[in-house]
């Protein structure tokens, strides 16, 4: 009330004022609308993406642990399971009575357990078909499991299951009272009554303190009510209960795991992304929401200036544009909220294709996060955008002066040149003068414009320099890889003997007709009798304690597996190879004659160093381990402590993805041998060495013509048999496919929102010069300016922009190519990309904008260039 006079409340009619110029500016207020709509919609897709990203992959590697718990407390006895349950930090928590795995399976574990609704609910264990278990002769597990013991998923049907417990041989026939969708495919629960261990009560006997029998020991998936610390309080409750939580072995040994899957995802990456992409948004609706507001202050200029001249105040004139800015939110909001949400909605199954692409629980992990917070932060970046592009506007329409106002014609402050010309005047330099004429506003039209192009540029370059052969040639040697599927589980991995590929599907596969076949075979953790001495000649750094009964011996921040800390042996990462293995081995050191290195390698009294390819440069990547071996050392390998046999380093070879493991995937290494040189040896070696030998992988070529034939059985096979996994080359270009579509999906969109807030703000500018400039307009054609003139007058304005934008656009696309994209496809996370440069798109968009530029003026003149001359020049009296 400061800046009235007399002190008088004219709320109402400054309302009333703001109604009627919001009615009055219908064509500004749908710009405006859409506008903001668009911000919001941006916001909200890219928001509600990334919280439902977030959760599904969340889901998806708990489901591929098996549990949503904060974590697991284990070994425990019924008493102090009940001390669990009562205790006061505790939210929620499991009850899980371990029986045995079941002995009438082919080729997919089914462990057999009491749980009960918690523990259920918190393993994916919950009946998605029929009930949980109630009476004793009941049971419910997964359908992979009923697949595996030939049983069809109907309620009602008889499952036999026998299983072993201390050394007696049970058999039941169960009746089915429910099923759910397995979300592993090596291993699957199954769960039993409450009822049957009650009728069963020597079953569950707890004597793991006697004869380390696992029937009776009690389990608990546990939600903390704090999630801080976790390990720590499962530790410190365990610790109040008398338990050991370090040693395996001790008779009081309790386990005490936190569930890493329950932590929330983040990254310094994903948010320095998300941060930019918001920049991105606010920019782009800034250029949109700003032009429309700032067009139409100058088209209500002289009316504001009026308003000046009868006493309304600046403040008052700030109250009124802010006020149609704010109704034009309220109605502009929800629907780029709605808009947007949908937009996450149906873009998240084709994301999570492409994240969880080895994972088959990414359709059934996938999940729209429906959190209010999603439509909190979208709403509130899009009205400090709002806010943003509209006090400018605002403030300049407070500011101008009724003068001012009544002289306004479009052009800026400053020294006016004057230009003589002996030929006359040419529409082409006229239209150049008034593209000139307010040159703020002609980099704004010019910037927004231009961030389609690059971006439209951008993601066809990122795109196209996605390398495919480059991806296969860095990750196999061989057109198929197959493999127990417990490899493609990142959580658990090849392990123990029983993840090996089985003999009947190698033979499967042969008799399709395979060739050039490849066997892999590895040590796993059944194997820690054979223990390697690398002969170092170092001393270790440290040496860890493992709640296993492990130890990893340190040098260098490398860690190595070992049985026992007493002496130098460790487990190492060992590998028996087939002839055909050694063939293309690609060697950088030592014997590198490949008939010589065969002819040597089979004598069993060589092995071959391997060193991971570094994916970017394609050379070696040597540890500080493998520094430490040169070609000529020797390796012996002891069996319970006894030499069993010596081997000379032979030669030191780059190896790639499936010559160690899987192409994205090292669990086995981690948890069998840790950072240990891997050492490669014929399969006969190895069996020698190895008395149980474990076939990890089987690689092989198809015949000429046949890949198609080759993929439909692997196909098929897989589906029938679950333990079994494949990857190949034509997979692999699917992946990067799925990738490509994924980069042009999310970038087309941003594109597609830029070039039409570009053109929006084109638009709407040629429609405020044409009314702004409608005296100027009328004087020329009083004078003999013909309207075919005034059309090409304003044709070539449109040309100018669309050129200014197209060559700015394409330079700007260009040099991020050369400079951001080069820098980035460069980095060791992205080396399969080979950069890939081209700026034809950006030209592309640039003819499009050239189009546009001569159907968009023509539009204006003929919709609001209308009436006489003198009609015109009345108008702006």
């Amino acid at each position: 009330m400061s800046d009235i006079l007399f002190g008088n409340n004219n709320t109402e009619v400054i309302k009333r004022l703001s109604i009627r110029y919001f009615r009055k500016n219908k064509n500004r207020n749908i710009a405006a609308i859409l506008a903001i709509a668009l911000t919001a919609f941006l916001f909200t897709a890219v928001t509600s993406l990334a919280f439902s990203m977030g959760s599904s992959l969340q889901r998806s590697m708990q489901m591929q642990k098996g549990s949503k718990a904060d974590g697991t407390l284990g070994y425990m006895t019924e008493e102090q399971y009940e001390q669990l349950a009562n205790s006061d930090f505790v939210e929620q928590a499991g009850h899980r009575r371990v029986l045995a795995y079941a002995t009438n399976t082919i080729g997919h574990a089914i462990e057999i357990n009491y749980a009960d609704h918690v523990q259920q609910e918190l393993t994916f264990c919950t009946p998605t078909h029929g009930k949980t278990p109630q009476k004793a002769n009941e049971i419910t597990t997964t359908d992979l499991a009923l697949e595996d013991l030939g049983v069809e998923p109907e309620i009602g049907a008889t499952v036999p299951v026998e299983f072993e417990v201390r050394g007696q041989i049970y058999h039941y026939d169960m009746v089915l009272s429910g099923w759910w969708e397995a979300s592993n495919d090596s291993v699957s629960l199954m769960i039993v009554s409450e009822e049957f261990v009650k009728e069963n009560p020597e079953l569950f006997q707890n004597t793991y303190s006697e004869d380390r029998e696992m029937a009776g020991l009690t389990f608990s998936e546990v939600v903390l009510k704090d999630k801080g610390n976790v390990k720590s309080q499962l530790e410190d409750f365990a610790h109040s209960l008398g338990g050991n939580t370090e040693d395996m072995n001790a008779e009081n040994f309790i386990l005490c795991s936190e569930n890493q899957m329950s932590q929330g995802l983040s990254s310094s990456d994903s948010i320095i992304f998300v941060v930019a992409f918001v920049l991105l948004f606010v920019v782009c609706g800034y250029l949109l929401i700003y032009n429309v507001f700032d067009i139409s202050v100058m088209q209500d200029v002289r009316q504001y200036g009026l308003l000046r001249t009868i006493g309304m105040s600046s403040r008052q004139i700030k109250k009124m544009v802010r006020k149609q800015a704010v109704w034009l939110t309220l109605i502009g909001l929800p629907i780029g909220l709605a808009g947007g949400f949908l937009a996450g909605w149906l873009m998240l199954p084709f994301v999570m294709k492409f994240v969880s692409f080895e994972q088959k629980t990414a359709g059934a992990a996938t999940q729209v996060s429906v959190s209010p917070l999603i439509f909190v932060l979208a709403a509130l970046f899009t009205i400090l955008t709002v806010y943003i592009s509209t006090r400018k506007p605002s403030n300049k329409a407070a500011k101008i002066s009724p003068l001012e106002a009544i002289r306004y014609t479009e052009q800026e402050n400053g020294k006016k040149r004057r230009t003589k010309r002996t030929r006359g005047a040419k529409l082409s330099n006229m239209a150049f003068a008034n593209f000139g004429r307010n040159k703020r506003r002609a980099i704004f039209i010019v910037t927004s414009l231009l961030l389609c192009i690059v971006m439209v540029n951008s993601a066809i370059v990122i795109t196209q320099s996605m390398d495919a052969e480059k991806f296969i040639s860095r990750s196999t040697k061989t057109d198929y890889t197959v493999y127990n599927s417990v490899v493609a589980n990142i959580y658990e991995g090849f392990q123990y003997r029983s993840d090996a590929l089985s003999a009947d599907a190698v033979e499967a596969i042969n008799q399709q007709g395979a060739e050039n076949g490849r066997y892999l075979y590895r040590n796993t953790l059944d194997d820690t009798d054979i223990q390697v001495d690398y002969g170092f000649g170092v001393a270790w750094d440290e040496i860890i304690d493992l709640e296993d009964g492990r130890v990893d011996k340190v040098y260098d921040k490398h860690a190595c597996r070992a049985a026992s800390k007493t002496d130098n042996l460790i487990s190492g990462n060992v590998v028996g190879a087939s002839e055909q293995f050694f063939e293309d081995l690609k060697i950088f050191e030592g014997e590198k004659d490949a008939d010589v290195l065969n002819e040597k390698m089979q004598t069993g009294n060589y092995v071959i160093v391997g060193c991971s390819m570094d994916n970017l440069t394609g050379e070696p990547w040597e540890t500080p381990l493998t520094k430490l071996l040169e070609v000529g050392d020797s390796i012996s390998f002891y069996e319970d402590g006894e030499l069993v046999k010596n081997c000379t380093v032979l030669a030191k070879a780059v190896t790639v993805g499936m010559e160690e493991e899987t192409n994205n995937s090292t669990t086995s290494q981690v948890k069998i041998g840790g950072d240990a040189p891997y050492l490669y040896m014929t399969d006969r070696m190895f069996e020698q060495i190895y008395e149980n030998p474990t076939l990890f992988s089987y690689g092989f070529d198809a015949g000429k013509g046949q890949k198609a034939e080759m993929d439909a059985f692997l196909s098929d096979y897989t589906e029938q048999n679950t333990s079994v996994a494949y990857t190949s080359t034509g997979l692999m270009r699917e992946q990067m496919k799925s990738l490509q579509n994924m980069v042009l999906m999310v970038c087309g969109m941003i594109a597609v929102i830029m070039g039409v807030a570009g053109l929006i703000n084109f638009t709407n500018m040629m429609i405020s010069s044409m009314i702004a400039r409608s005296h100027e307009f009328a004087t020329m054609r009083s004078i003999g300016m013909t309207h075919r003139q005034l059309k090409k007058l304003m044709i070539y304005e449109g040309v100018y922009y669309a050129v200014t934008a197209g060559v700015f656009g394409c330079v700007a696309a260009a040099g991020l190519t050369v400079t951001v994209l080069k820098n980035a496809l460069n980095s060791p996370s992205m080396w399969f990309f080979t950069l890939k440069f081209t700026i034809v798109p950006a030209v592309l968009v640039g003819i499009v904008y050239l189009i546009l530029a001569v159907i968009i003026p023509l539009l204006v003149v003929r919709f609001f260039h209308r009436g006489t001359v003198v009609e015109q020049l009345r108008g702006t009296e």
